[in-house]
């Protein structure tokens, strides 16, 4: 589930905030939530509006999804060369 993505920001916090936002969503997509409630207990199947409303009482899906910065090292070549998206880029 560690997933690798690019992105460039005009400072710290804009970068922080993207790397955030795509934590999140790589939560979202494995189901993670579904991991969640059954750690506590629930089956996710099974789960109605209002337990999943007690589930977030007990705790935040922000306990569950983490993410790293590092600072791309290589040279020019090596950056024009991906030809994945680049998060922030023209946003």
């Amino acid at each position: 589930m560690d997933d690798t993505f690019r992105a460039m920001a005009e400072n710290d916090y804009e970068l922080d905030e993207i790397a955030n936002q795509l934590a999140y969503e790589n939560f979202q997509f494995y189901d993670c939530e579904n991991d969640i409630a059954e750690e506590f207990g629930y089956d996710p199947d099974d789960m109605e509006d209002e337990d999943w409303d007690k589930l977030w009482e007990q705790t935040s899906e922000g306990d569950y999804y983490h993410y790293t910065i590092e600072e791309f090292e290589g040279d020019d070549e090596e950056w024009e060369e991906y030809d994945g998206e680049i998060y922030g880029k023209g946003e």
